[in-house]
């Protein structure tokens, strides 16, 4: 199998046999495909670029959307997923500064943005008004061996970091450290839907800032470890006792949906007069969000949408983790390199 042409896309690597390959993938060659072994050849090593040796890449739910095609028939195929990455350098451009082989490194979410727009200028790059380039799709994603990126969008991490345990902050952990920073206050009364991969990071966070933290859930099992992670309190918002409390006598300040639900005006009427309703959890596109706007309006509350935070936002989140881990729970799979097999369990 020799080297397959790519037109336009020559940039993000070209799918080659291994004997020809310097990097190995898993992906997928179509929507809903499952992963399989894919080899690439990557381009010469531009001058503001740093290779890196992928160590630990977090599973995170985009992946499965974007595998799967629910968020829009755009995706280029083959497509390797994965952008929460925990590397270590292996070369540096002629240009770049800062960072030298065997330096330990993070990247998530974003590879490139404009860096004009009025946005980039204020530092928030995540919303880049230009040309923000997420990490995979086209380019290869962190379910590779290697890849090749641009120095000015990784940054330092501690040698002494749990590599492992660290993967799950460069996108789960900055998504709902971004918002809290930005709205939450020590003391507030911080609700927290859905205890899934997004909510157990949120629940740590919002402890951390000093918030009193009322984590709900559908799934009553789910207390123990809600509280765990550091609630103070959890809502069953299936039972109509819990929920009847909380929407009359302990309303909260703001609160937090890592949750795919559509309909959230039970959520809504659980806020404060002047509260907050913030928005992560992105649902299905084909079900719009559903609430009261009659209590949105008569109650002046907030409704706020919030995605991944920008770079300075990643960066400090990550000196925070090192003195106060959250602690993401986690599995390890299999990982399989180039030339030899390694299993880790």
């Amino acid at each position: 199998m020799g080297i397959i042409a790519m037109s336009n896309f020559d940039f993000r690597g070209v799918l080659c046999s291994k004997e020809e390959a310097n990097v190995s993938c898993w992906g997928a060659k179509g929507a809903k495909a499952p992963l399989e072994r894919l080899y690439f050849k990557l381009p010469p090593l531009a001058k503001d670029e740093v290779r890196i040796k992928v160590l630990h890449t977090g599973l995170c739910h985009t992946d499965c959307f974007k595998l799967d095609e629910e968020w829009g028939k755009n995706v280029l195929f083959p497509m390797v997923p994965g952008h929460e990455i925990i590397a270590e350098i292996e070369k540096v451009g002629d240009e770049v500064k800062g960072f030298k082989p065997g330096d330990l490194v993070g990247f998530g979410v974003f590879r490139d943005c404009c860096g004009k727009c009025k946005a980039c200028k204020s530092g928030d790059d995540q919303l880049c008004a230009e040309c923000y380039v997420l990490t995979y799709d086209p380019y290869l994603g962190g379910y590779s061996t290697h890849m090749q990126v641009k120095a000015s969008f990784v940054f330092h991490m501690p040698p002494n970091l749990d590599k492992a345990k660290a993967a799950p902050i460069l996108c789960a952990g900055v998504t709902v450290f971004a918002p809290l920073k930005r709205w939450g206050i020590p003391g507030a009364r911080c609700g927290v839907v859905g205890i899934g991969g997004l909510g157990h990071m949120a629940i740590q966070v919002a402890n951390k800032m000093g918030m009193h933290v009322v984590a709900i859930s559908t799934n009553p099992s789910k207390e123990a470890e809600a509280k765990q992670y550091g609630a103070k309190e959890f809502v069953n918002s299936k039972n109509e006792a819990d929920m009847k409390k909380l929407k009359s006598t302990e309303k909260l300040d703001l609160l937090i949906n890592t949750a795919f639900v559509s309909d959230i005006s039970e959520y809504l009427y659980s806020l404060r007069a002047g509260g907050r309703f913030i928005q992560v959890a992105i649902p299905d596109i084909a079900k719009p969000i559903v609430f009261n706007n009659v209590d949105l309006v008569v109650g002046q509350k907030q409704y706020s949408g919030s995605w991944v935070g920008n770079r300075r936002e990643l960066q400090e989140l990550s000196l925070i983790h090192i003195s106060e881990p959250t602690r993401p729970l986690y599995i390890s799979y299999a990982v399989f390199c180039l030339k030899k097999k390694k299993k880790k369990k």
